[in-house]
Parts: C-alpha cells; sequence; structure tokens
C-alpha cells in the first residue's frame, strides 16, 4: 500500500491548497455548503509579477529565487532559456524540502490511523463513499481509505491521479545531473506536520468541502496555471481568494500555517544560501508575493531584487 503511494508523497507536500475535478455530480449531501463568491475586491500586492529573481547584497554573488508551481504539464517543466541559464550557472540548489525516503516512509505512515480508528466513522456515508470513489483512482482500495485520516484524504485529492513529476522535481534531477550539491529549506515531516496537527473537527471539513466540490476545480486547475504561465502571480494569489470559504477559520488558520508561517521560515532559512551565492532556490511561487511574501521579507532584510524572468 504504502508503495503505491510513494511517489505521490513528493508532490502532495510541496502542494498549494487546489482541488481539481470528478463525474460524481449526481450525490448530494445536506453536509455540502454552497460555494460562493467571496465578494473581497482585488488586492494589489508587491511583487506581483515575476517568477525569477536575482538576490543580491553587499557585493556578494547573486542568487536566484524562482516560484514553482507543483504540476508535471509539460508547459511548465519546460524551462525557459533563462531559467535554464540561471539553474546550470548555479553551485546549489535549494528547494522547500528534499525527498528523503526515511521522511517519505514516515510521512506515509502518518497518513494511516493505527489505533482501530475508522473513517468512516468522522463523516457521513455520502462523504465516506463518494471519498472511495475519488481515490479508487488513485489505485487505494476501501481497505486503505477505511484508515486513512481526513487530512490525508484531502491532501491525496488535491492532484490529479495520473501525475508524473512536478516542476520541483524536474529542477532537482537537472540539478544533479549538473553534480551542483542540493539542499532543502525545510522537512518532509515539518510540512506533514500542518496538516496532521489540524484540529480532527477541521480535517473533517476540509475533505468535506473538497469530496462536495470536487467537480468545480478542473477550470480552476486551468485557470491557476494560465496565471502562473503568465507570470502573474497577482492573478494567481487573488484567485486563489474568490469563494468565500477562503474566509472561513478553518482556511484562515490553514492558510497561515501553509503559507505565511513558512514565508518566515523559508526567508530565515535561505540566508546561508544567500549569503554564499550562486544558488538556485525553488520554492512554490504563492511564497513569492505578497506583503508578508518572501520577496517582501528580503527587501526587508536589505537584499536587492531584481525580476529576470
Amino acid at each position: 500500500m504504502i508503495h503505491l503511494i510513494k511517489q505521490r508523497i513528493i508532490i502532495l507536500l510541496l502542494c498549494l491548497f487546489s482541488i481539481i475535478t470528478t463525474q460524481a455530480k449526481d450525490l448530494i449531501s445536506p453536509h455540502c455548503e454552497p460555494l460562493l463568491d467571496s465578494q473581497l475586491e482585488t488586492e494589489v500586492i508587491p511583487y506581483a509579477q515575476g517568477l525569477l529573481w536575482k538576490i543580491s547584497k553587499n557585493n556578494k554573488a547573486p542568487s536566484y529565487l524562482f516560484g514553482t508551481i507543483h504540476i508535471s504539464d509539460k508547459d511548465v517543466t519546460t524551462l525557459p532559456d533563462v531559467v535554464d541559464k540561471a539553474l546550470n550557472e548555479s553551485e546549489q540548489f535549494v528547494m522547500e524540502a528534499l525527498p528523503d525516503a526515511e521522511q517519505m516512509l514516515l510521512f506515509s505512515q502518518m497518513m494511516f490511523f493505527h489505533d482501530g480508528q475508522q473513517l468512516s466513522e468522522l463523516v457521513d456515508t455520502f462523504i465516506y463513499k463518494k471519498t472511495k470513489l475519488i481515490l479508487s483512482a488513485y489505485h487505494l482500495g476501501p481497505d486503505a481509505v477505511s484508515v486513512m485520516k481526513p487530512w490525508a484524504a484531502f491532501l491525496l485529492m488535491n492532484y490529479p491521479p495520473d501525475a508524473g513529476d512536478p516542476l520541483d522535481l524536474v529542477l532537482l534531477s537537472l540539478t544533479q545531473q549538473n553534480g551542483a550539491t542540493v539542499s532543502g529549506l525545510e522537512s518532509l515531516k515539518e510540512q506533514a506536520d500542518i496538516f496532521s496537527d489540524l484540529k480532527m473537527p477541521d480535517q473533517v471539513k476540509l475533505l468535506t468541502d473538497t469530496v462536495c466540490h470536487y467537480d468545480v476545480i478542473e477550470e480552476d486547475f486551468i485557470a491557476m496555471k494560465s496565471f502562473y504561465l503568465k507570470r502573474d502571480l497577482g492573478g494567481l494569489y487573488n484567485y486563489t481568494q474568490r469563494y468565500s470559504m477562503s474566509q472561513e477559520p478553518v482556511y484562515e488558520r490553514l492558510m497561515t500555517k501553509l503559507i505565511l508561517d513558512r514565508n518566515r521560515t523559508m526567508a530565515e532559512r535561505m540566508q546561508p544560501m544567500l549569503e554564499t551565492g550562486k544558488s538556485f532556490i525553488a520554492i512554490g511561487a504563492m511564497h513569492l508575493t505578497g506583503k508578508e511574501g518572501v520577496l517582501s521579507l528580503l527587501e526587508q532584510q536589505g537584499y536587492t531584487l531584481t525580476a529576470i524572468y
């Protein structure tokens, strides 16, 4: 069972919150809340345009900060020449978290109950049946789903079942071929703890909302890819805020932990790499932009930021 999901664990842990599509549209649950527009005004945010940034300070060798999107689409994984050049000329590649086999195994174990608890005891019959239907496309049978924790089921659903290597792993592979050193800003366990530490009612709500609206997101996925390819991080940010659920406490808490808290952590932990210089640092594009994004945090620390691509 672990073998079947092991290759997806890296993709899942590198993700931003998004949802995809299913054909089970005819099922209705009284626990499903309507998905309404948030009615928020479009926010003008700093560093809203650009994916590749040169980071420099005090005449030291510059480094590059690159915003990724964690999908395997060829339009995304085929690197522009300027990005490929910056990667090839760098002596160190830094990503959010290196795919360490021991940590991957630990995470896979964290996904499941080991105390006899059942997912069916936590969600209603509709949600449980539809969860099994959706996860069957990921080669997870009823026995595995029955002991899967709600946060893990929610997270697994957030990527297509046929996903290949996402951009982050493509960059890692190219770097290893070039012989550069590699390192991570976080551990896989730290990333998994963001979800596993959620209170059970919050986990159940995340899974329930995802299952209920699983038919909405194929268009969202295409739109987010379009914003990314246009390097429009401001548009991407505002697009993710469009539903009223994004203002609910559970989502606000999750996004604080998933984005804002990690922005500060990553900006702090990349300091030795920036000090050394000649590093290529790849993190999720949503971490770059905004008043509390990594680029703003680096600017506050005296770095000069130059958009390259």
